[in-house]
């Protein structure tokens, strides 16, 4: 089913466009898209669940394998453990997998602090369903620490890397097709990996901007930027190979290593769904400090989600955790409609490595250190109409991301990102910052590229439009800074983009 879109964000331009801004940068966009060029703003449309064309599925008819029947007792103050993974060892023996379901009321786990008894999801179609977030719902409750062990891991158990083929030719950002040397092992509806890395290509990307000698792993003969994007073959014409999603870079060809076209093995169809999910981090005696130790960064998490496809979580609530939600190498993933509360962890939602995740009408209001972010190669991550606290940073974890998008953000700053220093920059290009409403305690002042200081947010030239502060917000080694101060139409960036690519409105008058 195509995916349902509202239509009002472009609609409104008519009716309130002498009132507020429309984009130059969109206008842009516009014309490249009618005439076949290269827009200056990357195409964000491909983030989520199956590209953002489909609605989260209805779960009717799916089989449920109800924990309490494997013994899992909510309220009595045991651990349920080994009776939720026996239910989930029930529905991944199920053709087609099914619905975990959980009852109303408190379930315990993690009765020890052994961080590799998590409980493990490895094959498609398995969704974790509870009785809704809020009151009277389900409550999955960490008694004991378990530091780096999320409870609860979705992980594909297929090898991938594997190489297929090299790319002969260079290749422009926001197109869609590479040369390959040899297109045998290739097949349409094929997901396969753009790999690369070498201190040569880092260098041409970033130019003419300096690299310091201290972002260590940039440099060497193991070191650079990683490129790892995530695209679906959908053409094979000879040794052309055209996929249905954007390449995010420009690809060019480098002496001293190839790109090359990996495998990539995931599983898909997997959920997440109206349950709360804490921890006994609410009454540990202290209160949280950044990278204090590892106790107050990786004591309680929640989710991981590793090489996973297709998938959500939806109508959640996270309290008293360090962390809650971690993606490794997802692809088209959407997070919606989930909040952070309660006592102040680490991190929130962290997406690396990946291709369109997108996080969508979530709260994160300073219960996290983090708000959402991404980090580590992470490709065409969009984080859209969420909320932030007053000094909360979203999170750009270092290891050089690119093409992200914050649209239409309330709340959050630029500092304190994560991630070690030899791991600069926090983020590669394009990253852009749409319709954000930074909200911090006093003025801030903003030089992304000062190479002369270490500086927690080392950003190459990012792209600000309509971006207003509640306090006097200056800024150094910007892109693109467009009305600053005044909020731009379209209101979202994604949706606007998402629109046109789905036919919903006509770009010739958007205008």
């Amino acid at each position: 089913m195509k995916r349902s879109i509202l239509v009002f964000p472009l609609l409104c331009m008519v009716i309130v466009g002498k009132a507020q801004q429309i984009s130059p940068l969109w206008l842009d966009f516009v014309k490249a898209k009618q005439q076949g060029t290269i827009a200056i703003l990357p195409d964000f449309s491909y983030a989520g669940y199956h590209w953002s064309e489909k609605e989260l599925p209805s779960l009717a008819g799916k089989k449920v394998f109800k924990v309490d029947d494997y013994g899992a007792v909510p309220n009595d103050d045991l651990f349920d453990d080994a009776a939720i993974q026996k239910a989930v060892d029930a529905a991944e023996a199920n053709p087609g997998g099914g619905i975990v379901f959980f009852s109303p009321g408190k379930y315990l786990i993690a009765p020890d602090g052994d961080a590799k008894k998590q409980i493990r999801i490895s094959k498609s179609g398995i969704i974790l369903k509870g009785s809704g977030s809020g009151a009277g719902g389900t409550e999955i409750y960490q008694a004991n620490m378990r530091i780096h062990g999320r409870q609860f891991l979705f992980q594909s158990g297929a090898s991938n890397g594997k190489k297929l083929s090299s790319i002969t030719a260079d290749a422009g950002r926001e197109t869609f097709a590479v040369q390959v040397q040899d297109a045998s092992k290739l097949k349409l509806g094929q997901d396969v990996v753009i790999r690369h890395k070498t201190e040569e290509f880092t260098r041409l990307y970033f130019a003419p901007l300096d690299l310091k000698p201290q972002w260590s792993r940039l440099f060497g003969d193991k070191g650079g930027m990683q490129i790892y994007e995530i695209h679906t073959i959908v053409k094979i014409s000879g040794n052309q190979v055209v996929f249905k999603n954007p390449i995010h870079l420009d690809i060019k060809l480098v002496k001293s290593g190839s790109w090359d076209i990996e495998s990539y093995h995931s599983i898909s169809e997997c959920g997440i769904e109206d349950l709360r999910f804490s921890s006994n981090w609410k009454n540990y005696p202290e209160e949280f400090i950044h990278h204090k130790n590892d106790i107050h960064d990786y004591a309680y998490e929640a989710v991981g989600m590793e090489y996973v496809k297709d998938s959500w979580i939806r109508n959640c609530e996270f309290h008293d955790l360090n962390e809650g939600i971690f993606i490794r190498s997802g692809y088209r993933m959407t997070i919606e409609n989930t909040h952070f509360r309660g006592k102040k962890g680490h991190a929130s939602v962290h997406a690396r490595t990946g291709y369109g995740v997108l996080v969508k009408n979530c709260t994160f209001n300073g219960a996290q250190h983090h708000g959402a972010g991404t980090g580590y190669s992470a490709v065409g991550t969009v984080i859209t109409n969420c909320s932030l606290g007053i000094d909360q940073n979203f999170d750009i974890h270092s290891g050089q991301p690119y093409a992200t998008l914050y649209d239409h953000v309330e709340g959050g700053v630029f500092y304190n990102l994560g991630g070690p220093e030899p791991g600069y920059p926090h983020h590669g290009k394009e990253l852009v910052l749409w319709n954000f409403n930074h909200r911090s305690a006093k003025d801030q002042h903003y030089d992304f590229w000062d190479s002369s200081r270490r500086r927690n947010y080392t950003i190459a030239l990012p792209i600000l439009v309509g971006f207003t502060s509640d306090k006097a917000v200056t800024f150094a080694h910007t892109g693109i800074n467009e009305s600053q101060g005044k909020p731009v139409l379209p209101v979202s960036l994604f949706e606007a983009q998402l629109q046109w690519r789905l036919k919903v409105i006509d770009l010739s008058k958007a205008k």
